[in-house]
């Protein structure tokens, strides 16, 4: 054992120091994104990507300016994060209604928070006066949200390491796929991270049964991307859509609700029995939904 620690404490090398320092990324990136955050004309993305594709051996980190004076670490190893590096937002039509539609002493929800993207923003626009819950089940991008708001001094959002849907149980939860590069895309449902990957144990909740035991004043608007499990989260907040109507973003991701037998259109008759209605809001202008929308993107419900 003693050998052991010894090797352990053993001063590495000049050569090993440089062996183990991991690789940077070229120069010329940090200039290109300094580019593409300012102008990115159509046929950009795919461009980049070539140039320099996300998750690639060769990652950026580090911290950008992002939404309204906050700032945002980015690792683009999580393709996430690359986007942001490179463009300044990830989806930011949800990013301007964000900042549109909250206002100071407000109350916010976000469902699948990954690293922060929204989070930091729904806690910037209401302020300490106000307040904000995430909900992110993967502890890869729960870690990343909470050093998010650490680097903006935000310390008026509780965090939850747990999942959202109809009912509050434990369940198999399969974490995000390292191999893509994607800390987006860990599932309650195996089929929608796309391979076997590591699962464990996860609480959780519907959000109807966890504000019994965490009672907010009111909730003003929620965003839910769950991966797959929006229109079960949206069973188990029957409730508080009937209480306290809070505008609600939700995704829309065809192959995973297909998985289930749903559609865009049982989720537009859902929330058209509370008097709600639901735009369309990314890929053009706002319109409202009639029909099938075979792409997808995020949808904002409205009462």
């Amino acid at each position: 054992m003693s050998s052991i620690v010894t090797e352990l404490r053993r001063p590495m090398s000049r050569a090993s120091l440089v062996e183990a320092a991991p690789p940077q990324a070229p120069e010329w990136v940090h200039w290109l994104s300094q580019l593409t955050r300012r102008f990115h004309p159509k046929g950009t993305d795919r461009l980049v990507r070539k140039l320099y594709p996300p998750g690639n051996d060769r990652p950026v980190k580090t911290v950008v300016n992002y939404d309204d004076g906050l700032l945002f670490h980015c690792d683009t190893k999580s393709f996430l994060e690359w986007y942001i590096f490179f463009y300044g937002a990830f989806r930011p039509e949800v990013s301007k209604l964000i900042n549109r539609m909250l206002r100071p002493g407000q109350v916010a929800i976000d469902v699948g928070a990954n690293v922060g993207m929204h989070s930091v923003i729904m806690a910037n626009r209401v302020g300490p006066t106000g307040r904000v819950v995430v909900f992110e089940p993967d502890p890869h991008p729960m870690g990343r949200l909470r050093q998010n708001m650490a680097l903006n001094g935000i310390d008026w959002v509780t965090t939850v390491e747990a999942a959202i849907s109809a009912k509050t149980e434990l369940r198999t939860f399969y974490l995000h796929d390292d191999s893509i590069g994607n800390f987006a895309n860990a599932s309650l449902v195996a089929e929608n991270v796309g391979k076997d990957t590591p699962s464990v144990q996860m609480q959780v909740f519907a959000l109807d049964e966890w504000l019994k035991d965490n009672p907010l004043p009111r909730v003003d608007l929620i965003k839910l991307l769950a991966q797959g499990e929006e229109y079960n989260a949206l069973q188990g907040m029957r409730g508080l859509i009937e209480r306290d109507r809070p505008k609600i973003f939700f995704l829309y991701e065809p192959s995973y609700w297909h998985r289930q037998d749903l559609e865009l259109m049982d989720a537009v008759r859902f929330f058209k029995g509370y008097g709600y209605t639901v735009h369309a809001i990314e890929f053009g202008p706002r319109r409202e939904v009639v029909g099938e929308i075979p792409k997808g993107q995020v949808f904002l419900a409205t009462p």
